[in-house]
């Protein structure tokens, strides 16, 4: 089984304070549950296989993290939304040339904006959505 190194390090971002938490938790998992997560070299006998897993800002995002979630429809609903909102708000901007119609539509909806960008990158994050993709 493989621990995260952010187990042993310090306290200084979410990650690892997160890496600490998962290490806990896979430690009492192959206890007293006999799962192992992060499985490196052959599977001890009578003990079963959960998988590879990370914590949000460590690692690659994979296509089982994706599929998890995406079967969470009040997941799916909130980032479509979120998104919907944004999109909203970008296609009235796109919709003019006029500078000054531009800039009243920012005066208007700056705030919204900003808000629905920032729980966009916020629900992304705490999903553990955020890095790059693995196949």
């Amino acid at each position: 089984m493989e621990l995260l190194p952010h187990a042993a390090a310090d306290t200084e971002h979410i990650s690892r304070v997160e890496g600490a938490k998962q290490a806990v938790d896979q430690i009492f998992s192959v206890i007293k549950l006999k799962k192992v997560i992060n499985l490196k070299g052959d599977l001890p006998e009578g003990y079963t296989d959960e998988g590879a897993t990370t914590v949000p800002g460590v690692g690659k995002v994979t296509q089982n993290r994706l599929f998890e979630l995406l079967l969470d429809d009040n997941f799916i609903k909130n980032m479509h939304q979120i998104a919907e909102e944004a999109n909203n708000i970008l296609g009235e901007i796109e919709s003019t040339q006029n500078l000054e119609l531009r800039k009243e539509l920012i005066e208007r909806y700056g705030s919204k904006f900003i808000l629905a960008s920032n729980k966009y990158a916020s629900s992304m994050e705490i999903a553990g959505l955020k890095g790059p993709y693995s196949e």
